[in-house]
């Protein structure tokens, strides 16, 4: 569904009627409940939200009737009639009554729907606390248990982010047993919605001494309030859109019962968009029956806004100044980006429709243009985005179209009866849903119930999938030149072949198999059929040459090794044979055999038998299923099912264990925080060698029974082809593919229309790239945090407020815990940078031989040490400021900076090396080696590079940079202060760039 609309360029006429005012609605129910005794309040809303504010305070026992347009409510002590009230999807309910509902004789849970539970309060609930407001919540969020026990008052301090959380307070304190001061802390943001508050207070009997700049209330204990009998005023949020498109169309309009043009500070928190209005030229006239505008056609004036006032009003004076002769600037924006959506990002898709607008720090500027033309449009269920992006599209050329449709039903349900009254063409269309609103396909229950899904073993799901639905598809493999599909059925009986013939060669339970693949189908194939039979699947990451792949062999002791025969120009079967023969390195003696899958091209190489045997892929294919030996092998979610070898700083490769239980239950945890389900296809750009792409690729899609869509060669656009044509709905990956996708779509790329979550792994997703990716790709832009021994730690979600989706590596799944220590394992308080550390059911088994690593990853208490340092707000979302361990971090890949260090000191010209982070635009981090020569000695960064060749270091592990340098700086105890070093980098540029 979508909201169509059609652009027009004749003359409005006719009339609205304003609605009542919300703001007024939501606050005059409220201190009607509490007054003792039936007061009157005349003028409905019908507004979603504000009967979401009526149905709670119903839950709370208050009696409320409606005659006419009056609610009539009968005010007194709340007696819940049920254990718990909820304030749906509005926030100034939420806000507003969570306090509240301590006056009420018996304990209450305050919750809201579904995606609202994720809705961080916890500012507001320490404010609540500090005002003897005995309250708990799991998270931060509803569902909130409050406590039946009046509050005692006292000094409360609360940040000036959101005047809802002020007023909640200020609502609150009347009804203490002390005295209650509030204090404001930080910049303050609408102030016209506080004193809205305090003057209806008033009205009510209440009285709050506030000081001349807003940020301190004094509040008397044991007040009554009394009954009073209220009109409501005209909505002028509401009544804006309509001077909007009157003022940018021919209009002949009257938009009935707005008695004003301009007004006092309570008359309505947005009484000042009246005034910007006739700043920027309508021109209104005020008559007996509301305010008419009437031109032929103006061109209006630009303007100065500053956002801390009348920040809902944003989106659609954006909209007006697009039409105005000059530039508008807005400034103070960022608590615009906290709403229900980042409105300010929202709104930059004018320039999708020929708009000219750009952010410059917290300024929102806006040059006019001479029109704007149709264009497809995202909401984000945000009805003021919505109702101003529409009112843009009435003045384009052609039709343009908008998602969540039904949006404007939270606040001004009339709209599209107004907007088509004046003669502008809106309407709901239907047709196949977005992929946003697409309905959902039930998943098994394993899937989404992390305790259960730990029950289960991939081969489990591969069987569910082949027997439930053969015909479906479940691999679509991108090849540069063709694509290849195959089945459920297909993949299941490819896999029962390859599993028996591992048994033939004699793979053990519990025994790696090694496969050095890229993503092709054959990977997947592999490393299920290992799974299987009860051995371990050991995947080698493409990149690793011979001297690491030697190294992880012989610690894995394999003896059996998958690899193409070539891949990307490299011969890899025949680096294979030269260190069997032991050429250069130590030979890995525990490999019997080495299965060759064609390559991209064919070198027609002939491997002599020797140390190992050779096998050709086609061959193993072909063979027969050993049906007996298969049920004799069949695998348990205990078992070992992955070795994984992660680089780090001890000098050497880690081989990392994992159960195929404790993969599950971590994939599990991952649909269920965001919301997967069989409706999705997930793409994997991401190696399948590498956790990100084996776990939360492959093994993710396995669980949904959903299709994956591989590809090995990364191109953005065969990537984009790719998704369009496998309908791919969900990413997991590094943050430079999703920036190579967002530049080919702006290169005039088609995007792929059902891509709707991109989760960005590896560093942290830069704020102006999430916004953009945003707009381009229409996806939603989630951080997370991970490690290959923990899986997934960290994560937001697509409901989560934008700046923190953006902004943060994420907050934790269900089940885990995050903390931030000093260095003597002391918890630091919310803000405090630290030791960022993980308690989770999502363990690694340990290091393979290495028990003393192991042991040190650990606390005495059982946490995970990250290595890396952090800081956790207080709505317990992680942004990771740095790393204790020494790694670089290359577009999602770590560089192991002890080895290449270790290396690079072994050149006979080099005296001192270190090799710290450069900062990359495209892959987050590069490698800068900074190096003291030897007196009389000379390298060049060419030197550097074939040197590290000659030694068979991966490309990717190479430094992109040579700085040489007269002492590296050192502290008192001699540690080199990398520090510093990271700060000449950022100044620095890569000499070449190798390895994309």
């Amino acid at each position: 569904m979508h909201l169509l609309v059609k652009g027009t360029s004749g003359r409005l006429t006719g009339e609205a009627l304003v609605p009542n005012s919300k703001y007024h609605a939501h606050r005059a129910l409220i201190l009607a409940s509490l007054a003792p005794g039936v007061s009157r309040i005349t003028g409905l809303s019908d507004a979603r939200h504000v009967q979401y504010t009526v149905g709670l305070l119903r839950g709370l026992g208050t009696k409320i009737d409606i005659e006419g347009d009056t609610f009539i409510v009968h005010g007194g002590p709340y007696r819940p009639v049920r254990d718990s009230v909820s304030a749906g999807s509005s926030g100034t309910t939420l806000y507003f009554m969570i306090g509240l509902a301590s006056l009420a004789e018996t304990p209450v849970v305050v919750t809201g729907q579904k995606y609202f539970q994720r809705r961080p309060v916890g500012p507001l609930l320490r404010s609540l606390q500090q005002m003897g407001v005995e309250l708990e919540s799991a998270d931060d969020c509803p569902p909130i248990s409050v406590a039946a026990k009046r509050p005692t008052g006292g000094h409360v301090t609360i940040a000036g982010t959101l005047s809802q959380w002020i007023s909640g307070l200020i609502l609150l304190a009347p009804f203490a047993t002390g005295r209650t001061v509030i204090e404001v802390e930080g910049e303050l943001n609408e102030q016209p919605y506080i004193e809205l508050t305090v003057e209806m207070m008033k009205q009510f009997g209440l009285i709050v001494k506030a000081s001349p700049d807003w940020r301190r209330f004094e509040i008397e204990p044991d007040q009554q309030a009394t009954p009073c009998d209220l009109i409501m005023p005209p909505d002028i949020g509401s009544a804006a859109f309509g001077i909007a498109a009157a003022a940018l169309h021919p209009s002949d309009i009257l938009l009935r019962g707005l008695h004003q043009l301009s007004g006092g500070p309570a008359d309505h928190p947005e009484v000042h968009f009246l005034d910007v209005a006739r700043e920027m030229g309508v021109p209104m006239e005020l008559t007996d029956e509301g305010v008419r505008i009437r031109h032929d056609g103006i061109r209006l004036n630009p303007t100065k806004i500053d956002c801390r006032g009348i920040p809902d009003m944003l989106p659609i004076l954006s909209v007006m100044g697009t039409f105005a002769d000059g530039e508008t600037t807005f400034s103070n924006i960022a608590h615009v980006r906290l709403k229900e959506s980042d409105r300010v990002s929202a709104m930059l898709q004018l320039n999708q429709m020929g708009g000219d607008l750009d952010l410059d720090g917290d300024i929102l500027r806006v040059r006019g243009v001479d029109g704007l033309v149709g264009a497809k449009l995202s909401s984000f269920n945000d009805h003021r985005v919505l109702m101003s992006l529409a009112v843009a599209a009435s003045t384009a050329r052609g039709e343009s179209t908008l998602t969540y449709p039904n949006a404007y039903r939270i606040s001004y349900p009339a709209y599209l009866e107004a907007m088509n009254g004046f003669g502008i063409p809106m309407s709901v269309e239907g047709g196949t849903p977005s992929k946003n609103e697409r309905p959902q396909r039930t998943l098994p229950i394993q899937a989404s119930r992390p305790d259960l899904a730990a029950k289960t073993t991939l081969s489990d799901w591969l069987a569910r999938w082949a027997e439930e639905r053969p015909d479906d598809l479940a691999v679509l493999d991108a090849r540069p030149r063709a694509t290849t599909k195959i089945t459920w059925g297909e993949l299941n009986q490819r896999v029962d072949v390859v599993a028996s013939q591992l048994i033939k060669l004699g793979v053990q339970p519990g025994e790696p198999v090694a496969l050095q693949l890229p993503n092709w189908t054959e990977f997947v194939i592999i490393a299920l059929a290992t799974m299987r039979i009860g051995a371990v699947c050991c995947p080698l990451m493409p990149i690793f040459r011979e001297r690491e792949i030697a190294f992880m062999l012989r610690r894995a002791k394999a003896r059996v090794l998958f690899v193409p025969e070539t891949f990307r120009g490299r011969e890899y079967a025949a680096e294979i044979s030269r260190l069997v023969d032991g050429d250069g390195v130590e030979p890995p003696e525990e490999l019997k055999h080495v299965v060759v899958l064609p390559g991209d091209v064919q070198s027609g190489g002939d491997w002599v038998p020797g140390p190992v045997a050779w096998h050709d892929w086609n061959d193993l294919l072909s063979g027969e299923v050993d049906v007996e030996a298969l049920a004799q092998r069949k695998p348990t979610p205990e078992q070992t099912a992955q070795l994984l070898f992660t680089s780090g700083t001890t000098g050497e490769p880690k081989g990392s264990l994992m159960t195929g239980g404790t993969l599950s239950r971590a994939a599990s945890m991952e649909i269920k925080h965001l919301g997967l389900d069989a409706s999705d296809a997930v793409y994997i750009p991401s190696p399948l060698a590498h956790q990100t792409g084996f776990l939360y690729g492959m093994w993710l899609a396995m669980e949904l029974g959903v299709p994956q869509i591989i590809q090995a060669v990364w191109d953005p656009r065969r990537a984009l082809a790719a998704l369009r044509e496998g309908n791919g709905s969900f990413v997991q990956a590094a943050t430079p593919f999703l920036a190579d996708l967002v530049k080919a779509v702006e290169a005039g790329e088609e995007a792929p229309p059902e891509l709707r979550i991109f989760v960005a792994t590896g560093a942290a997703v830069p704020r102006g790239l999430a916004e953009r990716a945003t707009r381009v790709l229409g996806t939603a832009v989630c951080g997370a945090f991970g490690t290959t021994e923990t899986c997934l730690g960290a994560l937001s979600a697509p409901t989560d407020e934008p700046v923190k989706v953006w902004g943060t590596d994420g907050r934790a799944l269900d089940g885990i815990k995050l903390r931030i220590t000093d260095d003597t394992g002391r918890v630091l308080a919310a803000g405090t940078e630290g030791n960022f550390e993980i308690l989770s059911p999502t363990y690694f088994e340990g290091y393979l031989d290495r028990p003393d690593l192991t042991a040190e990853v650990y606390t005495a208490d059982g946490w995970y040490k990250t290595g890396d340092l952090g800081v956790i707000d207080e709505s317990g979302f992680i942004r990771i400021t740095g790393r204790v361990k020494d790694v670089i971090n290359r577009g999602g890949e770590k560089v192991p900076v002890a080895e290449i260090e270790n290396l690079i000191y072994d050149h006979p010209s080099v005296d001192d090396v270190a090799v710290v982070a450069m900062p990359d635009e495209r892959l987050g981090e590069r490698a800068c080696a900074f190096v003291v020569l030897k007196s009389g000695h000379s390298l060049g960064f060419e030197d550097m590079i074939t040197y590290l060749d000659d030694r068979q270091v991966a490309k990717y592990y190479w430094p992109e940079r040579l700085q040489l340098i007269d002492a590296l700086p050192r502290n008192a105890a001699g540690k080199i202060q990398k520090f510093l070093l990271r700060e000449q980098a950022k100044e620095l540029r890569p000499q070449r760039i190798e390895g994309k």
